[in-house]
């Protein structure tokens, strides 16, 4: 990247610290829409979330709890704890990975924190010294396109919604690599949709149908108080889409299919969007949880992506993913 691009690209994910973005996040975050994080945790888990149905818990479960087991056979009855550490890639202020440790419990006792912005990196330093000073944390510059070296190896290396801003994928997953353990997994979440937040064609068809059907008050855009209502189901521009974000989704296409090819799958689930994000991006506060209308509306669209996924009809943009160690990279 240019200098110039990597400014853009702080601009773009630092603001997410601020109050204003958050109160805007519930208005157009198309997961802030009712049921949605039901729904796509209930993807990954078969349960509801008031059931332990949240991707962490099953991660946990199916994943981490084999690896710590796994551990302590290894140090044999009279040794220590084991200790498990973990390398977030692209982790920004670490808000998800500090639920993972603090409200999900995930056993992890050394954890590298790896970002970009050196505020976000602050940010989520002070957050750790502070909830968690039983863990040995650190916070250091990580580049996608130009990844340095970590000598250290890692239990589990995770990465959500972080790894579909990488350009340089060929020095991108060797990097990954790298930093796992023989043993250990990659867990992560991430969009693997179309390159630049398009839409491939037949899916524009179904997304088109559904936002027709629509009433006016659901098509509001809500990033302007106005709140324009759009007549028609409109597709982002490249142009727009790389001005909004200079690395946004720039080759999540080849994510899908160079991350899949080059490492063990050991576990991987839909967790949609492929209809809902465009159904509900810039809208999802248009629908009130306190309406049943809104809430069966909700409901309903997500029933017909969860239908058309599973059947194999469409793909789902948004994965879950548990990955061993390559040994092709």
């Amino acid at each position: 990247m240019k200098n110039i691009e990597k400014k853009e690209q702080i601009t773009a994910t630092r603001h997410t610290l601020s109050e204003e973005w958050k109160s805007m996040r519930q208005k157009v975050d198309w997961m802030a829409a009712p049921g949605m994080a039901d729904y796509v945790n209930g993807m990954v888990s078969g349960k509801a979330l008031n059931d332990n149905g949240h991707w962490a818990l099953y991660a946990l479960a199916e994943h981490i709890v084999p690896l710590l087991q796994k551990r302590t056979k290894e140090l044999g009855i009279f040794r220590a704890q084991p200790k498990l550490s973990m390398l977030s890639l692209g982790c920004g202020s670490c808000h998800i990975e500090a639920g993972l440790i603090g409200e999900f419990k995930w056993p992890i006792t050394r954890f590298v924190g790896a970002e970009y912005d050196q505020h976000l990196r602050d940010h989520a330093a002070q957050c750790f010294s502070k909830r968690f000073p039983n863990i040995d944390a650190e916070l250091t510059f990580f580049d996608f396109n130009k990844p340095h070296d970590i000598s250290e190896k890692f239990d589990i290396v995770f990465t959500c919604h972080a790894i579909h801003h990488a350009t340089d994928l060929e020095a991108f997953l060797p990097a990954i690599n790298n930093h796992l353990k023989p043993d250990g997994l990659i867990i992560g979440i991430d969009f693997f949709g179309p390159t630049r937040f398009q839409i491939e064609y037949d899916v524009q068809g179904v997304i088109r149908e559904l936002f027709d059907l629509l009433p006016e008050h659901f098509r509001r855009d809500l990033r302007s108080p106005e709140g324009k209502v759009f007549e028609k189901f409109e597709v982002d521009l490249i142009e727009v889409v790389r001005k909004a974000d200079i690395s946004e989704s720039v080759r999540s296409s080849d994510l899908r299919t160079l991350l899949f090819s080059n490492f063990p799958v050991l576990d991987i689930k839909p967790m949609g969007g492929t209809l809902l994000r465009w159904l509900l991006q810039y809208r999802a506060g248009n629908f009130m949880d306190s309406n049943p209308d809104h809430v069966a509306i909700c409901r309903l669209l997500q029933i017909i992506e969860r239908e058309m996924i599973a059947s194999k009809k469409i793909r789902s943009d948004d994965l879950f993913f548990v990955l061993g160690k390559s040994n092709r990279l």
